[in-house]
């Protein structure tokens, strides 16, 4: 899709500092102000719709709903498409992928030239937008693989509790990979929630104005809640990680297994 206008030229440069960075190795996420400027907020908000407009397949290779079976066709109440900036090339020209791969970069602690990143965008409709479940990221990886990774997440609306800001519970990254299941025990669903209750009344919520980034490391537990009010909550999140390397021995993740042939299956049935 390369019939966008090119993004506002915006000199719009965001780093963090020493204390910054310590935040985020304590506690294992950190919050921004802002990390790109109006312009091009509008410009990044008029590229999201568009996207979100296109037809659904309920599979990721297009739009589909998280919370629901794969192949769902409904109007999503967890909307998710991956991979935009390969739609939209030129999202890789705005200021806030570039503040947010240099941010990545200070918490990954490697060259820029050894960080892969890609995005999804997310979206929860007004009044029945649904949660987003505590869940650590790390637990959606395949398990025959190693990274190290941080994700980024990015409102292009104000966001606060009543309409699905993140909450992230502090030091949580310090602690193994909890297991994991797919909503509803249906493997056919893509999002993942704990197996077992989780302390979280130490959860931090973070509200943001809109243009305004977190950050969080892959195994920080972390939720969103539902959107009750009567505006769409729209996010867009990205993942800054290192080459993967392939592991002798894989990771105990039997619900991404689950997860590949219950997508795999649905998949087919389509096509007969």
């Amino acid at each position: 899709m390369n019939a966008f206008a090119p993004p506002p030229n915006v000199a719009f440069d965001v780093d963090i500092d020493a204390d910054q960075a310590a935040f985020f190795a304590e506690n294992g996420y950190l919050a921004l102000d802002r990390v790109t400027s109006d312009e091009e907020l509008e410009w990044l908000r008029n590229v999201y719709d568009t996207l979100l407009a296109m037809p659904m397949s309920g599979f990721p290779d297009r739009l589909y709903d998280a919370v629901r079976p794969y192949g769902s066709r409904d109007a999503p109440i967890l909307g998710q498409l991956l991979f935009p900036e390969q739609r939209v090339p030129a999202i890789r020209q705005t200021a806030l992928w570039r503040n947010a791969q240099r941010i990545a970069q200070r918490l990954l602690r490697l060259p820029e030239n050894e960080i892969e990143s890609w995005g999804h965008i997310v979206h929860k409709p007004a009044r029945h937008g649904a949660a987003t479940p505590w869940h650590q990221d790390e637990a959606y990886w395949a398990p025959e693989l190693l990274y190290y990774a941080v994700g980024s997440w990015l409102p292009l609306d104000d966001v606060f509790p009543e309409n699905g800001c993140m909450w992230f519970l502090p030091g949580s990254h310090l602690e193994p990979i909890l297991r994991h299941r797919h909503m509803n025990d249906d493997p056919a669903i893509a999002v993942l929630e704990l197996v077992d209750a989780v302390d979280t009344s130490a959860a931090v919520p973070v509200p943001l104005r809109a243009g305004g980034m977190s950050f969080h490391h892959p195994r920080t537990l972390h939720y969103a809640g539902p959107n009750g009010t009567d505006r769409p909550r729209r996010a867009w999140a990205n993942e800054y990680q290192s080459a993967p390397i392939m592991l002798d021995v894989a990771a105990d993740r039997p619900w991404v297994i689950e997860g590949r042939e219950a997508m795999t299956r649905r998949y087919a049935a389509t096509r007969t």
